[in-house]
C-alpha cells in the first residue's frame, strides 16, 4: 500500500471534500529509504524533538498516481489537523475508508493513535507537529479477512497538516513495522497554512509568575550581524525573513524582564503618573544584571470593552533613577488622564477578534492599532526620581510636526518560527510598535527641542512573551519613497544599528524529553535542557494516566519526592503501575534576587510552551508517553460486526476490527446452547485479522478481544 500518497494529496483531497475551507498546497520530497536513516525516524516514539534535517533525498519525485479514497472517515484521515481531537495527546480514534485502485476497492481501517508532542525539524526547517501512529487494517476486494497492512508515522503540523511521514508493512499483531517502505517530507506549504493567534489571557499572567532572561549586545550593535542570514544590511531585510535564528547571540549583558505589583519597594516612580491605575501590571526590565543596573518599566491596565479586548500602556521609565539628558536618563511618560490633565490613550495590545466559542479575543498577522495624534500634551518628564532641578526642563510636551505623526502605533506584522540562544524553537508573531512625535518645550509648545521616532520589533509567543526584542535608535527616518501620509510608513530602510537588546535564552523548559529504560513500575527519563544552563537550579517532573493537555498532572516530583531519583539531566520515576501508559513532562526552575528589593523568588518555567495556532484548547506540554511493561492489559470493547458463512465442511467466521489499543488478538468461541455461559470454549484464535475458517462442531459462535493480561467481554452471537 503506497499510503505517502494521503499525505502528498492532501490539497486536492481535502479541497474537494470540504469545499467551504481553503485548499492546501504543499511541495515533498521521498526519502531515500535504501540508505541509512537516523532513529528519529525508524523509532519515532518516546521523543519530543525530532531531526530530520539530513536526511538522505531521492532526486526525481514520485511519479505513481495516487489512490482513490472514499468513505465516512476519509477527510479526517487526509487532513486529520482539521480534527482537533486528533491534535490531543493520547488520542485514539478507528477511521473507515475505502481506496480505490485499478477499479478494485479495499475496505481499509486506520486504528490511529497521538503518542507525540514537539518540534519536527526538516530540511526545509521546523515546525510544531505532533507524531501520531497508524496500524491500516485492509480488507482487499472479494475477500472476508481484515489483516494487518502497513504501520506508519506521521507528523501533522497543526498548523499546515501532514508534514512528514514514514510506513511499512505491519507484523501480523500490528505491534511493529517489518521494514520501511517508503518516507517523505514537506518542502514548502505553499498554500492553507492557518495562521498563529495570541489570545488576551496569554499576554499577562501575573506578578511573580512569569520569568525571562535575555541578552543585551550593546547600544550601537549592527543589524546584519543579529541573524547569520548573508545580505541584511536594515532592519526591514531581516523582518522580512520566513524565519529568524538569533541562536548565535550567546553573551552580553544580561537582562531579566518579570512583572511585580506597583509599589515603591519595586519602583521609585510609585506615586508617579500612570502608576496608580486600578489593576495596573508593572512590567519591569532589569538590565546589566551583574554591572552596572538599570531600569527600564512600564503600567498596563487591562479593559473589557463591547468590540475587543484591549491592555493600555499607562505609564512607563527608561533608565530609571539614573541621571542624564531626555533619552539618556531618566525619561518618564505619561499615557493616562489624571490630575485634571487629559491625555491620549496608547493601546499597548488590541484583540479585535472573537472565536464566539468562550476562547476569548485575539488578534493575528495584519492587525494595526494606534493612539489619537498628540495634541501638545504634557506626558514626558526627565527628572531623576524624587529630584527637582529648576534648569532641567520637566515636564516636556509631545504633539505632531513635520513628518512625525505625533503618535503611538503596533502592528502585528507577520509570523514565523524564531530559533533562540537556547536552542528552543518556537512559533512567534512579529511586532512592529513605532513612537512617533516631535519633543517640545513651553506649555504651548514654544520651542521644539527634540524629535522622537523610535521603533521596537518584538518576537511575541503564546503564554511566553516578547522573547526577542529590538529597540532603534531615538529617531530613525522613513522607508524610502514613504512619508508621514503614508498609512503603513515603514521606518526601517535606515535602521542599521539597534540601541538595545533582549534576546531570550530563558526560562523555558527543556528543548527535548526522551524515554529510557521502561520497566514494570519505572519509567526512566533524560532531557536536554538547552544550550544555556547558567540561570538554572533544578527540574521538576510532572506524570499521570491521562495527558497534561488534558487535565493537570496529578503526580510531580515535590509532591511525591520518593518517587523521583534525580541524576543530572535524567530522573527515575519509581512507584508506577505495571502494563499502564503515563505521560511526562519536564520544568526548568530558577532563583531570581529581585536587585530593588533583595527577595529571592523561585520560578518555574511553563509547562505549556507549545500550542495549536494558539488555540487556548489546545496547549500542551512538551510531552513524551512510555507504556510500563507487564501488568494487565485487558480490552473493554465488544466486538461486533459478526458475520458467518459456511462453505462445504468449513464456515468463515468475520467481526468488524476493534480499536482498543489493548487488543493484541482475538478468540472465536463455540458452544452448542446460548441459553448458558456454560460450555464456550475456544475453538480458534488469530492476530489482528478480522476472519478466521475452521470446521468447528458447535452451532453458535462469538468473538472476543484478547489482551496481553487477560480478555475482552463477549460479543453479539452469531448461528
Amino acid at each position: 500500500m503506497r499510503l505517502v500518497w494521503m499525505g502528498l494529496c492532501v490539497a486536492a483531497l481535502a479541497a474537494s471534500a470540504a469545499p467551504a475551507q481553503s485548499a492546501r498546497e504543499a511541495r515533498a520530497r521521498r526519502v531515500d529509504v535504501s540508505a541509512p536513516l537516523p532513529a528519529d525516524l525508524t523509532s519515532p516514539e518516546g521523543r519530543s524533538r525530532w531531526h530530520l534535517e539530513r536526511l538522505p533525498m531521492q532526486a526525481a519525485p514520485d511519479a505513481e498516481a495516487p489512490p482513490g479514497l472514499s468513505g465516512p472517515g476519509r477527510e479526517r484521515w487526509i487532513a486529520p489537523e482539521r480534527d482537533l481531537a486528533q491534535m490531543k495527546m493520547g488520542a485514539r480514534l478507528a477511521l473507515a475508508f475505502d481506496e480505490t485502485r485499478d477499479g478494485l476497492v479495499d475496505h481499509l481501517t486506520a486504528r490511529v493513535e497521538t503518542l507525540g508532542i514537539g518540534w519536527l525539524h526538516l530540511p526545509s526547517g521546523p515546525r510544531e507537529v505532533v507524531l501520531q501512529r497508524a496500524l491500516v487494517l485492509r480488507q482487499r476486494a472479494g475477500e472476508r479477512a481484515t489483516r494487518p497492512d502497513v504501520l506508519l508515522h506521521r507528523w501533522v503540523d497543526p498548523r499546515a497538516g501532514i508534514v512528514a511521514e514514514v510506513e511499512g508493512p505491519a507484523s501480523s499483531d500490528g505491534r511493529q513495522r517489518l521494514t520501511i517502505d517508503r518516507a517523505w517530507v514537506t518542502d514548502e506549504v505553499v498554500t492553507g497554512a492557518a495562521d498563529l493567534r495570541i489570545y488576551e489571557n496569554q499576554i499577562d499572567r501575573g506578578p511573580f509568575v512569569d520569568m525571562l532572561y535575555g541578552w543585551d549586545r550593546g547600544p550601537g550593535f549592527a543589524v546584519p550581524s543579529l541573524v547569520p542570514n548573508p545580505g541584511i544590511v536594515n532592519m526591514c531585510d531581516l523582518v522580512n525573513l520566513s524565519s529568524w535564528d538569533f541562536s548565535t547571540h550567546t553573551s552580553g549583558k544580561e537582562v531579566a524582564q518579570i512583572s511585580t505589583p506597583i509599589n515603591a519597594s519595586e519602583t521609585c516612580n510609585a506615586a508617579q503618573c500612570g502608576y496608580g491605575v486600578p489593576g495596573g501590571i508593572l512590567g519591569r526590565a532589569d538590565r546589566d544584571l551583574t554591572g552596572t543596573l538599570r531600569k527600564d518599566n512600564q503600567v498596563t491596565q487591562r479593559e473589557v470593552r463591547v468590540n475587543d479586548v484591549t491592555i493600555w500602556l499607562r505609564a512607563g521609565t527608561q533608565n530609571e533613577n539614573k541621571s542624564g539628558l531626555f533619552g539618556s536618563g531618566e525619561s518618564r511618560f505619561c499615557y493616562n488622564s489624571e490630575g485634571g490633565v487629559t491625555r491620549q490613550s496608547v493601546p499597548l495590545w488590541r484583540f479585535g477578534h472573537n472565536d464566539n466559542d468562550g476562547k476569548g479575543y485575539y488578534f493575528l498577522a495584519g492587525d494595526t492599532w494606534s493612539s489619537g495624534t498628540f495634541a501638545c500634551e504634557e506626558n514626558l518628564y526627565t527628572l531623576k526620581c524624587g529630584m527637582t532641578q529648576p534648569l532641567t526642563p520637566n515636564p516636556l510636551w509631545a504633539k505632531a510636526c513635520g513628518d512625525h505623526k505625533g503618535n503611538q502605533r503596533i502592528e502585528i506584522v507577520k509570523g514565523g518560527v524564531v530559533t533562540l540562544p537556547s536552542g528552543h524553537t518556537l512559533n512567534a508573531l512579529v511586532v512592529r510598535n513605532t513612537a512617533d512625535f516631535c519633543v517640545y518645550t513651553g506649555n504651548t509648545c514654544l520651542f521644539n527641542t527634540d524629535s522622537v521616532r523610535t521603533v521596537i520589533y518584538y518576537w511575541q509567543v503564546p503564554f511566553l512573551g516578547s522573547l526577542v526584542l529590538f529597540r532603534s535608535p531615538q529617531n530613525v527616518n522613513f522607508a524610502a519613497g514613504e512619508s508621514s501620509s503614508s498609512p503603513t510608513a515603514t521606518p526601517c530602510t535606515n535602521y542599521t544599528t539597534v540601541d538595545f537588546t533582549s534576546i531570550g535564552f530563558g526560562l523555558f523548559p527543556p528543548t527535548s524529553i526522551t524515554t529510557g529504560t521502561i520497566a514494570d513500575t519505572s519509567v526512566q527519563l533524560s532531557w536536554t535542557p538547552g544550550n544555556d544552563t547558567h540561570r538554572l537550579v533544578g527540574y521538576k517532573v510532572y506524570w499521570d494516566t491521562d495527558s497534561g493537555s488534558a487535565s493537570p498532572y496529578a503526580f510531580n516530583s515535590v509532591t511525591h519526592p520518593a518517587q523521583v531519583a534525580f541524576a543530572g539531566t535524567s530522573a527515575t520515576i519509581s512507584g508506577l503501575t505495571a502494563g499502564t501508559r503515563y505521560y511526562f513532562t519536564v520544568t526548568s526552575l530558577s532563583d531570581f534576587t529581585d536587585p530593588s528589593t533583595s527577595v529571592t523568588t523561585r520560578y518555574e518555567s511553563i509547562v505549556y510552551p507549545t500550542t495549536v495556532s494558539g488555540d487556548p484548547s489546545f496547549s500542551y506540554p512538551v510531552e513524551v508517553t512510555a507504556m510500563t511493561t507487564g501488568g494487565a492489559c485487558i480490552p473493554t470493547q465488544e466486538v461486533n460486526g459478526l458475520r458467518i458463512n459456511k462453505t462445504g465442511p468449513t464456515c468463515d467466521i468475520c467481526w468488524t476490527a476493534t480499536s482498543d489499543p489493548c487488543a493484541v488478538g482475538y478468540d472465536v468461541l463455540g458452544s452448542n446452547t446460548v441459553n448458558s455461559d456454560v460450555g464456550w470454549t475456544v475453538v480458534g484464535q488469530t492476530g489482528l485479522t478480522t476472519c478466521w475458517n475452521g470446521a468447528p462442531s458447535q452451532k453458535f459462535f462469538l468473538v472476543r478481544a484478547r489482551g496481553t493480561g487477560g480478555n475482552g467481554p463477549w460479543g453479539h452471537y452469531g448461528h
